[in-house]
């Protein structure tokens, strides 16, 4: 039984064997397992790659570009249109954002 004993290292001996594995790998030491921004701060800039990938939006003109560049044709934007009358009518049937506190 004493064979079986002596073979089991320490759990110190444990802690610094996996101390220099951590050191080896270049992975981040935290035996009290407490929160750390390490993970997070680690990982990539995700900003680029979804830029490349999605590409640049302000390639496409919006509505409101052609309201700009083309001011004489008074376009109106449907969505907008649509949405104010709906605001409008909310509030006809009072189910419209209440009045702003006056101080």
């Amino acid at each position: 039984m004493s064979t079986i004993l002596r073979a089991v290292p320490s759990k110190q001996r444990l802690q610094e064997a996996r101390k220099l594995s951590f050191e080896i790998f270049d992975q981040f030491w935290n035996p009290t397992g407490k929160r750390n921004p390490a993970k997070i701060l680690r990982a990539s800039l995700k900003g680029p790659d979804l830029v490349k990938y999605y590409g640049n939006n302000d390639a496409v003109p919006t509505f409101k570009d052609f309201q700009k560049w083309f001011p004489e044709l008074k376009l109106v934007d449907p969505r907008e249109a649509h949405r104010t009358h709906m605001v409008e009518d909310r509030k006809r049937r009072n189910k419209g954002a209440p009045k702003k506190k006056k101080s």
